[in-house]
């Protein structure tokens, strides 16, 4: 390959991803682009995202048009040095499309890996990756009304360097919805016990909005068990509350007008929730004892005293602890930075909502696989 010439191709966001379509360019042909700039939104089969390009130059030609799929490590565009003339641009795309083949991108995630296990009488739904790497693993847990694929864009960068695994919590995903108690400290119980059923005996453990709560909870409870703690947008953590307006109109809604309205409090940028999204979370939404469970959850949240004692104890976790904030969350509030034990370190992830580990993602791996390394 030319030196003097960049390919930009399809992105792999997460694990599952496959294909992309080309949604909008951010710049035209012949623009001057610079690392890290807004190139191109890209929609999946699960969200629309910004892929910011991966290198500085001139952005020669556009290869992929509105419109278009490509597979994962399609060509997307070229970046080149004016000097390039235009029939050596020519001949590398002709090139690069007559011998590319989406397994040349692929490294084997065409789909997430999962197994489900017995968590203390409790069938739990476990994804996982990255299981030849040497390091401490990582727990992902999601947040309300979430599964394990909201993790799905986190798992491969941490897997570069650990076995990773993320978990359908009970009343969630494709894990058992008869719930065997609906506070924190039973949802902890039940992570306690998959990690056992795992066979994991030291793990990082990274949690999102209720799985945070439920990752603190578990740090108090099995203090051994956790190596390091990261509450992403995080429930429990001491200053911060939930907006129990977006609970119960999770719970009612039961069209999808009602449902993209609700969903839109999860992201500063609306236009991320995707006709996809909406049909998804109305498929979970109407399985049986769904209902049953969320509401026994949000009732555990708003109407005990778990949070409150949650918070107060937040001290007594020894593990080294990263507390990341997003910027705009319509869902959980900011902590009180002066309430926190002196072992919380806090990120901020700047413009995005309720999960910056899908509208940042980027930036969000970046700071939990630091943490992590740490």
């Amino acid at each position: 390959m030319p030196a003097t010439i960049t390919p930009i191709r399809m992105p792999k966001w997460g694990l599952a991803m496959q294909e992309g379509t080309v949604v909008a360019w951010s710049k035209q042909a012949g623009d001057d682009v610079r690392e890290g700039e807004d190139l191109v939104d890209v929609e999946t089969s699960k969200i629309t995202n910004v892929y910011e390009s991966p290198a500085s130059g001139r952005l020669r030609r556009i290869v992929a048009q509105v419109g278009e799929t490509l597979p994962v490590g399609g060509l997307l565009a070229v970046l080149a040095d004016a000097s390039v003339d235009d029939a050596e641009i020519d001949a590398f795309v002709t090139d690069f499309q007559a011998n590319f083949t989406p397994s040349d991108a692929d490294d084997g995630g065409g789909g997430l890996a999962t197994r489900e296990v017995d968590a203390g009488g409790v069938r739990l739904r476990v994804a996982f990756a990255g299981q030849d790497k040497p390091d401490v693993p990582a727990v992902l847990v999601h947040g309300f009304g979430g599964d394990l694929e909201n993790w799905t864009l986190l798992m491969g960068p941490l897997a570069e360097d650990r076995p990773v695994y993320a978990l359908d919590l009970p009343g969630h995903g494709q894990s058992e919805k008869t719930l065997h108690g609906a506070r924190v400290g039973d949802l902890a119980d039940a992570v306690i016990a998959a990690v056992a059923a795992l066979g994991l005996t030291r793990v990082h453990l990274v949690g999102h909005s209720l799985g945070g709560a439920v990752a603190l909870a578990t740090a108090l409870r099995a203090p051994g068990l956790v190596e390091s703690l990261t509450l992403v947008a995080a429930v429990g953590v001491p200053g911060a509350t939930v907006n129990t307006a977006y609970l119960d109109g999770f719970i009612d809604a039961q069209r999808a007008r009602d449902l993209t309205a609700v969903a839109a409090l999860l992201f500063a940028d609306a236009s991320l929730v995707t006709k996809d999204l909406v049909e998804g979370l109305l498929r979970y939404k109407r399985l049986d004892g769904v209902d049953d469970a969320l509401r026994a959850i949000r009732d555990a949240l708003v109407e005990t005293e778990d949070v409150a004692r949650l918070a107060a104890s937040a001290g007594e976790v020894k593990a080294p602890t990263l507390v990341i904030v997003a910027e705009r969350d319509a869902v959980v509030s900011a902590p009180d930075r002066a309430a926190l034990p002196a072992q919380f370190k806090v990120e901020v992830v700047s413009g995005s909502g309720h999960l910056p580990q899908i509208e940042k993602a980027e930036q969000t791996a970046a700071l939990v696989r630091a943490h992590l390394r740490a």
